[in-house]
């Protein structure tokens, strides 16, 4: 009865400890700690309390989640409590693990009753305190997740999704090539906190976090305009994926306050149950999150830092944290159209074909139109037969005549259309290619425009080659230079 122990919480990479100065064991302690965690909505329970001690509305001294008999809750600390010789119990709502003794042992989303928790608190072989063998899996604390288990996919990429990460390869390795970019992502290394970054440094690193997130289409700013991002410490780059961006990454301590900044913006941002992603982003490196909401839970997890940013020094231009990106960016969009009439400003430039193309009239003063027949409706694999053979902007206006002609069109969408041309694979790299260094900044794709097929290079400098070529304008901004990228169709 007379072991101590210690009540730990925390939350947004703070921490609060209460002492109890009796019985520590998990049969006492424990035991209180897990029943008041598991309450109904615990987890959020938990956060409100502690949220609203570090925004200063309430006193630590006032917490309600406060344990009979034990020490009122110091400050909120930086620094984690030490817990040597007595029994710890911590509640981490930045990771939703229950730590017993800085172990983690159970997971927040799904804690045992009180039976499995006293059998599960076990010694491992070394002395340290760990989870039993037999504790269910349900309960165990999850590790950090790969990315194919995060969107439940295969570890195979698919030929479209090749095209869209090697495109991804070829912006970033122009801005590694450009050398405004270039020196700005040295000193970017340098800075400690995320809100020291520069206007530039962060328009540079939200744009390699964002790209593979717009309507993948580039042309003349005249055909396609991506808007200039405002900076924000929070972007949602799609209706269910937030980017925030971060330094140092691959520090534990950052990447934990990063996880937790995202799960906090998901959670006050969207009501909606469903599935959201969150991307802390420190151009060096990234980490995705996905919070599952429902109405009386949220869950989440999260892969660890992944590489983003090749080496100068790299002879592939390909990284982990490249080829995630590019996935998640490619996953079924619903707004994806919309967004795509937005970019081309296409229901303008229709308005204008259409004056400048009306039907002639009849003699009686009438269109020269068919009679209103109903056909029963042609199957999606005719209609998406019929849109392969169009070129870009009558592909959108065909996305415009029914839903099931607009999910054809989608279908093609989803592809990189550059100049018109749709990005189809990419073929084994040329020999002009593997001179030097050009694959880190350069690839050859393998396109299609109204059913014509064509190899065309993206990043090729016109010095290096007898072929013209286009500038094609990317969203990126420093000072008053647009990032652009090199267009050239090789027939």
């Amino acid at each position: 009865m007379g072991t101590d122990g210690l009540y730990v919480i925390r939350y947004r990479n703070m921490y609060f400890e209460s002492h109890h100065g009796s019985d520590g064991y998990p049969k006492g302690l424990g035991l209180q700690v897990l029943r008041l965690i598991r309450q109904p909505n615990g987890i959020a329970i938990y956060q409100q309390e502690f949220g609203e001690i570090l925004d200063g509305s309430k006193s630590p001294w006032d917490c309600l989640l406060w344990i009979e008999n034990g020490d009122e809750f110091e400050p909120p600390s930086r620094e984690r409590p030490s817990d040597s010789l007595i029994w710890t119990y911590e509640i981490d709502l930045d990771l939703n693990i229950f730590h017993i003794d800085r172990a983690p042992v159970f997971s927040l989303e799904c804690l045992p009753d009180d039976e499995t928790f006293i059998k599960s608190v076990s010694i491992d072989h070394y002395g340290h305190t760990a989870c039993a063998l037999k504790c269910p899996p349900e309960h165990k604390y999850k590790k950090p997740v790969a990315l194919s288990d995060l969107l439940a996919i295969s570890d195979v990429l698919s030929q479209n999704v090749r095209v869209r990460v090697r495109l991804l390869e070829v912006m970033v390795g122009q801005c590694m090539r450009n050398w405004e970019i270039g020196r700005e992502i040295y000193k970017i290394e340098l800075v400690n906190d995320h809100k020291q970054l520069t206007d530039n440094q962060w328009s540079i690193a939200y744009f390699m976090a964002s790209i593979t997130f717009v309507p993948q289409m580039f042309d003349e700013t005249l055909c396609v305009r991506h808007r200039e991002p405002k900076r924000k410490e929070f972007k949602w780059v799609r209706e269910d994926t937030v980017v925030c961006i971060a330094t140092h990454l691959d520090d534990e301590r950052c990447l934990q306050a990063s996880v937790s900044r995202l799960i906090n913006a998901i959670s006050e941002q969207k009501d909606n149950p469903g599935s959201y992603f969150g991307i802390a982003f420190s151009v060096f490196h990234c980490v995705v999150v996905k919070v599952v909401k429902d109405p009386h839970t949220m869950t989440f997890s999260h892969t660890d830092a992944l590489q983003f940013l090749p080496s100068f020094c790299a002879k592939k231009p390909s990284t982990p944290g490249i080829t995630a990106l590019a996935r998640l960016g490619h996953r079924i969009e619903p707004a994806l159209f919309k967004r795509v009439l937005e970019v081309t400003n296409h229901l303008r430039h229709l308005s204008r074909q259409k004056k400048e193309t009306l039907p002639a009239q009849g003699a009686d003063g009438s269109h020269d139109a068919p009679p209103n027949i109903i056909y029963p409706p042609l199957p999606l694999e005719l209609w998406l037969a019929i849109a392969r053979y169009l070129p870009r902007f009558d592909l959108i206006t065909f996305g415009l005549v029914s839903k099931l002609c607009q999910e054809a069109a989608l279908v093609l969408l989803r592809y990189p259309h550059l100049f018109g041309y749709r990005l189809v694979s990419v073929p084994k790299k040329p020999k002009y290619l593997r001179k030097g260094h050009r694959s880190l900044h350069t690839a050859c794709f393998s396109a299609v425009r109204a059913d014509i097929f064509n190899k065309v290079d993206v990043g090729m400098d016109s010095e290096w080659t007898n072929i013209s070529s286009e500038r094609m304008y990317t969203p990126l901004k420093i000072d008053d230079d647009w990032l652009f990228l090199h267009f050239s169709v090789r027939g």
